[in-house]
């Protein structure tokens, strides 16, 4: 009886033991260490009163800055995130001062093994863009009728906003052959429907045949800063792959416009004076980390000078006030190369 009781006593200390074992396991604390993909979450470097982020690749183990008005990079704030579990090694700080006239590098390892980070900055170029290579885009729903674009009797064209020809001085129509961009769309209130069901807007769309990301753009007047002529307009860069469709998904904002100043000053100017501002244009001015890489852009009339003055600018208004002229768009990109 003895040696039975004894037996199942060790029965049980057995059976106790590899269930104790199965409960550690079930109940095991410890934590796998994975290596690190992302070491580096983001950066900026500061030289004077110009900030700009850096753009980081986790993949090719890069940090670039580009500047907008910096020329000079020997004294750079630089400030680096590191993701939590980056093991900082040489070079590897949190913010420092540098040269960043060459390359500059640092190493960090991911739990596994050590990566050198190399850091450079440069100046953005600005390169005007062939206008041979920019089109409009037509057909767009939310964009102006088609038909009222290539309007022959109106000398208008799709074709005349990239053909390189604007006035020197106001209303000087004749240096154009009086073509111009645009269109005379009618409505009482919103813009009107096509038989074909469109829905037409007050904006345009330009194809600048490839992807870039803008510099400039200078928009030269037909119409001296009256009538026709936009007072007050949006700029979008299409930010999807493809070509855009007509609705507005994917465009984001770069810039918005307003020229509704320019009346009062241009009606009474001599033409070619100091206050002809159509010598000059509308040139809009966009920084290199403020907009994205498109190959498409979209124009938005917000108001015309019809509408933005109303009876002050002519007691026809209304019904003008789906209407647009505009000479000539030039473009210029940053480049990089």
């Amino acid at each position: 009886m003895k040696g039975i009781l004894k037996n199942m006593v060790v029965v049980a200390a057995i059976v106790f033991s590899m269930l104790s074992c199965d409960i550690d396991a079930k109940f095991e604390t410890r934590i796998p260490v994975h290596a690190l993909v992302n070491m580096v979450k983001s950066a900026t470097a500061t030289i004077g009163s110009e900030t700009v982020p850096g753009t980081v690749d986790n993949n090719e183990h890069t940090i670039v800055f580009v500047f907008n008005d910096a020329s000079d990079f020997s004294d750079a704030l630089v400030r680096i995130v590191y993701s939590p579990r980056t093991v900082c090694l040489e070079g590897a700080l949190e913010e420092f001062n540098t040269d960043l006239s060459g390359a500059y590098s640092f190493v960090v390892n991911n739990q596994e093994e050590d990566f050198t980070y190399t850091v450079t900055a440069s100046r953005a170029a600005v390169r005007q863009v062939d206008r041979a290579q920019c089109s409009v885009v037509l057909g767009l729903d939310n964009d102006a009728d088609p038909e009222k674009i290539n309007d022959s009797g109106n000398n208008r064209n799709a074709s005349y906003l990239f053909d390189g020809k604007w006035m020197s001085k106001k209303a000087a129509y004749s240096e154009v052959g009086y073509r111009h961009f645009g269109w005379n769309m009618t409505s009482s209130g919103t813009p009107p429907a096509g038989p074909d069901g469109k829905q037409f807007g007050n904006a345009y769309t330009v194809d600048f045949g490839e992807p870039m990301r803008v510099a400039k753009m200078r928009f030269w007047p037909y119409y001296p800063y009256e009538g026709n002529a936009a007072a007050l307009f949006e700029i979008y860069a299409y930010t999807l792959d493809g070509e855009p469709s007509g609705d507005w998904t994917g465009w984001q904002m770069i810039a918005e416009v307003d020229d509704s100043e320019k009346w009062q000053i241009v009606k009474n100017a001599d033409p070619g004076s100091a206050d002809d501002l159509c010598t000059e244009g509308t040139v809009v001015e966009f920084d290199y980390n403020a907009v994205p890489d498109a190959r498409y852009y979209r124009v938005k009339i917000v108001k015309n000078f019809y509408a933005f003055f109303q009876t002050a600018m002519d007691q026809y208004w209304s019904g003008r006030q789906f209407w647009y002229s505009v000479s000539e768009l030039e473009v210029w990109k940053y480049n990089l190369e």
